[in-house]
């Protein structure tokens, strides 16, 4: 049923003359009489009383009133949804995030959710590499990585990492020694490399620039499983200064020297499957990051 059939209606049913509700409407007369009987044709019966007064509801007219109100109610509500859906305002974001952005990502959505609550916001802890993958089957629309290899993606550099040697708090290292050999008598807890692909390639990358093979004594699932056995003195920990923040106060971070203990870390996604709300999502955190806003373009929030 048309609604613009269904507001003439109510427009004529409420002004009670057909001139007014007319210019109310912003049309001829004519065009209103006639919306009027093709109406009435559709629903069967004649919906007003035509007078010298005006046009005053019919018993069936009487009948038809309310529902033709919930029916525009109901259609300017979807028109509004639909608008705010089309404009970003509305609708569901699917975000990945890792350990490097476990303090900053959680913080992007909040901002946005406070600008934008009628946005479904999922957030999923996952690996850079497994993120790529996400993104490009379209299961992910944005994923807080690190930079991803050259591929279609798209990469917005918010902040660079930095690889560090985490040692229990009551640790006697205040430092990284120059012969790292020494580090092998406590020995290396390490996460396993299915579950951080890049973390290692990362760790394997610095390794081998220093000509340095570290004793692992034990493997984790997980980050926070790493620190765990690191507080408890089972080894040390090749991880991203941002691990420190899983278990503050019972681990230390010392930062690695050299290139190769550094990386960029910032959103990417798949420039042909971003939905209007993505694209507000991202526009915002380009707009943020540009005026340096909370963690952008900088070490320690930041897999």
């Amino acid at each position: 049923m048309d609604i613009r059939l269904l507001k003439s209606f109510l427009m004529l049913a409420e002004q009670g003359q057909f001139g007014r509700a007319a210019m109310l409407l912003h049309m001829t007369q004519s065009t209103l009489s006639k919306q009027i009987v093709m109406l009435e044709g559709q629903v069967g019966g004649r919906l007003f009383e035509r007078g010298k007064h005006g046009a005053a509801l019919s018993a069936l007219g009487r009948l038809f009133w309310p529902e033709a109100q919930q029916l525009v109610r109901d259609a300017d509500r979807l028109l509004q949804r639909v608008r705010q859906a089309s404009q970003g305002e509305r609708g569901r974001l699917r975000l990945g995030f890792g350990l490097s952005t476990l303090r900053l990502a959680p913080r992007w959505v909040a901002w946005f959710r406070q600008r934008f609550p009628a946005v479904d916001v999922s957030l999923n802890d996952l690996s850079s590499q497994e993120q790529y993958l996400r993104l490009g089957s379209g299961e992910l629309e944005l994923g807080f990585v690190r930079r991803p290899p050259a591929s279609v993606l798209e990469f917005l550099p918010l902040m660079v990492e930095q690889l560090t040697l985490s040692v229990p708090a009551q640790s006697a290292w205040q430092g990284v020694p120059d012969d790292l050999a020494r580090l092998n008598v406590d020995g290396f807890v390490a996460l396993a490399q299915a579950r951080g692909p890049g973390l290692a390639a990362q760790v394997e990358q610095w390794c081998q620039a220093h000509r340095f093979v570290p004793r692992v004594v034990q493997e984790a699932d997980d980050t926070h499983t790493v620190q765990a056995l690191v507080a408890a003195g089972i080894g040390l920990a090749l991880l991203p200064v941002s691990a420190q923040w899983l278990l503050p106060g019972a681990i230390r971070s010392l930062p690695l020297a050299g290139q190769a203990a550094q990386w960029e870390v910032g959103l990417a996604w798949h420039p042909g499957k971003l939905s209007p709300a993505a694209q507000r999502f991202l526009d915002m955190v380009r707009e943020n990051a540009a005026h340096g806003a909370d963690g952008a373009a900088r070490s320690g929030d930041a897999r």
